[in-house]
């Protein structure tokens, strides 16, 4: 898989392609770099997204991606040059793009050409997406439910994943530790402790068997109710 930095290069061609009136597929192909099959991995955990959050970046990598051309009319054309500066921000789901792009009133013939060819460049990738979105709930300290639930309206299997495969191999031990980890930096604040670190771990993306376990474990290590005030 080809880095988002490789990635994003070859989007700065296209975008300047488009502006002098050339096929971006083929500024694509004369831009694009030959990559082996065995690249190594998406530096996309560190970039923001939604859609990827700790971490944010507010600079485009390109600013000149950002700046983009004439945005007026509602053609492929420019709703490709959206996504792109979108994308050289931070990672965007094609149910991103495709709602944000009719919410900007493009047709949806407009919407489904420039997305189509998004994702032919890579410029929109969900399972890179997924990658990034795992690592920065992470990153955050949160659970993975809401995560999977988002994938797999994607059509991702997110346990298909790298960042999920790799979380996954600690165990769910470590996951519990970590749910314990977020009740003792951020305890709730009410008189039925466990009740409320059990809710507010839920709120936070952990599944319910995680969360009754963290929650019994945190309020066990208490001295006293009192603690959480």
């Amino acid at each position: 898989m080809a880095s988002k930095a490789d990635i994003l290069v070859d989007l700065r061609a296209s975008v300047a392609a488009i502006e002098r009136g050339e096929a971006v597929d083929d500024a694509f192909r004369k831009s694009a770099r030959p990559r082996a099959a065995s690249s190594a991995a998406d530096d996309g955990g560190s970039v923001p997204c939604a859609d990827r959050g700790s971490g944010k970046s507010a600079d485009a990598p390109f600013p000149e991606v950002a700046a983009g051309g004439d945005d007026d009319g509602k053609d492929a054309d420019s709703a490709f040059r959206k996504i792109l500066r979108w994308v050289s921000v931070r990672e965007r789901s094609s149910a991103y793009v495709r709602d944000r792009l009719a919410r900007d009133d493009f047709p949806v013939s407009a919407i489904e050409e420039a997305l189509e060819r998004a994702v032919r460049v890579h410029a929109v990738d969900d399972r890179r997406y997924g990658d990034a979105l795992i690592r920065m709930k992470l990153a955050a300290g949160k659970g993975l439910r809401d995560v999977e639930a988002e994938l797999g309206a994607l059509g991702i299997d997110p346990t298909t994943l790298e960042a999920w495969q790799e979380h996954d191999a600690h165990g769910r031990d470590a996951e519990v530790a970590r749910a314990v980890a977020l009740l003792q930096r951020r305890p709730p604040r009410a008189k039925r402790a466990r009740e409320a670190a059990f809710r507010k771990l839920v709120g936070q993306g952990f599944s319910t068997d995680v969360a009754a376990s963290a929650s019994r474990q945190w309020s066990e290590g208490l001295s006293s109710p009192n603690d959480v005030f």
